[in-house]
């Protein structure tokens, strides 16, 4: 991986007023990081000043340094449990179905990296720096070993973007770094673990995020997929956690913001699931990522002010979803926020401590119109990354769809409901005698437009960062299925009103997880880099 050059997307730290400055433990310690990541002047090597923040390595350097070792040697450990080959065992069949086979194990095992792999090609596709075959290898083999070790969780789609940018932060400070390093310095950036030091930084990302991938009330079997849940439909925790900061943040604090989403009908996990569960890292500027991280890792390991984030962005966005219709506020909530990290973090304080941080100015919008309503339909479709041309196929969708493909799927969808009924009408009001040879398009546009009239916002739950195979039966996971689409004809005043219909759940993916054995044969599995897909 030492051939693979990136340009710093963000500024460097030096450049700034700084009270510690770049690779210089002297000043170091977890107050001081602490101001610093608060207030975005957090110095290289980062991913160090992380792991300090996150309590996964002591501040101390004498104690850093021993404990930065023992979870190199876990590591190691835990790749040797992991990684052994099942012909070493004797006497047993590689067409077994017991539960208790290696070979069993060892053929889920490749299946999961084969799902991993599959999420991990298309991490940052615009970046050169995650095309590189060594950086794809080094992603699984994390992602892999942390499935296997953390089986109540297992491997979900969206955990590849959070491990990206670890990897990515812990090579810049290597890249970065002067030449004259001192001893501890020497060990903390050590090119021979990098991929430790990612694993050691990653798991501790996820003791704060891991609530936000559990599934409700399912227990792993033996075979390593997610069986189905005890109740149909039961809400997991990512669910119930936005649902209480809708009711207890969301509402005190900007009232007139929650009653506009619930009278377009979408509800908080339609997007807050993908904010959570990716950390945000899809809704800022790449280069600002690093700082909004740092800000949320300066309360610990648990992030227990994540909310704050989340209904800062809200309420920044307030210009821009009041008075909007559905379609532009679905399209506002699924794009890219127009607003600065920086200001998202100001006003986040603001929420947290009123009386402590005076409240921001008004963020300046950048990059898109001031009302999504300003932008041309074109325009629209082009800034979500949509083709005009229906027969051009976006290969970063091939496979299993990602939280990025399904908000741009969403947003032409919100976007052409908004915009062709009124066109279509409009078009046939404006040619009462209709050519002959424009009759049959224009009746295909008419219906079409009417097709797209019968709402069914409520009819769906739809999650967009990971779609969870909940409530559904074993023998269908991992499978390709249609989303259900119902459509309600309009009441008629002389018949009683329609049931409602039950929600139902999204996109099913394949989710693995197995029990840790007791003895170190009984968890073999291949290395990872002989199992690519193309």
């Amino acid at each position: 991986m030492e051939n693979v050059t990136s340009d710093d997307s963000s500024s460097s730290p030096s450049q700034i007023n700084m009270d510690i400055a770049d690779y210089d433990l002297s000043e170091w310690n977890l107050e001081s990081l602490k101001q610093a990541a608060v207030e975005h002047r957090l110095v290289r090597p980062r991913g160090l000043a992380w792991s300090i923040l996150l309590q996964a390595l002591p501040s101390l350097q004498s104690d850093m340094i021993a404990s930065l070792k023992s979870h190199r040697k876990y590591y190691d450990d835990l790749k040797m449990k992991l990684s052994m080959d099942p012909r070493a065992v004797i006497d047993d069949d590689p067409l077994s179905q017991s539960d208790e086979s290696v070979w069993k194990q060892h053929f889920c095992d490749n299946e999961l990296k084969a799902v991993i792999m599959q999420d991990v090609v298309r991490t940052f596709p615009d970046e050169l720096y995650f095309r590189d075959k060594d950086v794809q290898d080094t992603l699984v083999r994390v992602l892999f070993f942390w499935a296997r070790s953390h089986p109540h969780i297992g491997y979900r789609q969206g955990m590849h973007e959070i491990v990206a940018p670890i990897l990515f932060e812990l090579f810049q400070d290597r890249r970065f770094a002067p030449k004259d390093l001192g001893n501890t310095l020497e060990c903390v950036l050590d090119d021979d673990f990098l991929e430790h030091d990612s694993y050691m930084l990653f798991n501790a990302v996820m003791k704060g995020l891991e609530r936000f991938y559990t599934t409700g009330e399912v227990v792993p079997t033996p075979s390593g997929r997610l069986p189905t849940s005890k109740s149909a439909h039961n809400p997991n925790e990512v669910i119930r956690y936005l649902d209480q900061v809708r009711e207890e943040y969301l509402i005190p604090l900007d009232h007139e913001v929650a009653s506009h989403l619930a009278a377009c009908n979408i509800t908080m996990e339609l997007f807050g699931i993908r904010w959570l569960r990716l950390l945000f890292g899809r809704e800022f500027a790449r280069g600002e990522i690093p700082h909004l991280w740092g800000f949320i890792f300066a309360d610990g390991p648990s992030l227990p002010y994540i909310h704050f984030i989340l209904v800062s962005m809200l309420i920044s966005l307030r210009h821009i979803l009041i008075d909007a219709e559905p379609g532009a506020v679905l399209s506002a909530l699924m794009r890219p926020l127009p607003i600065s990290a920086g200001h998202v973090c100001a006003l986040a304080r603001h929420l947290r401590a009123p009386l402590q941080h005076p409240r921001p100015p008004p963020p300046h919008y950048h990059h898109r119109p001031a009302s999504p309503l300003e932008a041309s339909p074109e325009a629209e479709l082009e800034h979500r990354g949509v083709g005009l041309d229906a027969n051009v196929s976006d290969s970063g969708s091939e496979g299993v769809a990602e939280g990025g493909d399904v908000a741009r799927e969403l947003a032409a969808l919100a976007l052409l409901r908004a915009r062709l009924p009124p066109a279509a009408a409009q078009l046939a009001a404006a040619l009462p005698r209709v050519p002959p040879n424009a009759q049959r398009p224009l009746h295909q546009i008419l219906q079409l437009a009417a097709l797209l009239q019968c709402r069914n916002h409520a009819l769906i739950d739809v999650e967009t960062a990971l779609e969870a195979a909940e409530g559904q039966n074993s023998d269908k996971i991992g499978r390709k299925q249609l989303v259900p689409v119902t459509f309600l004809p309009k009441p008629s005043p002389n018949k009683s009103p329609h049931k409602p219909i039950s929600r139902v759940k999204e996109v099913p993916l394949k989710v693995f997880h197995q029990a840790e054995c007791n003895e170190t044969g009984d968890l073999p599995c291949l290395d990872p880099l002989r199992l690519r897909t193309e």
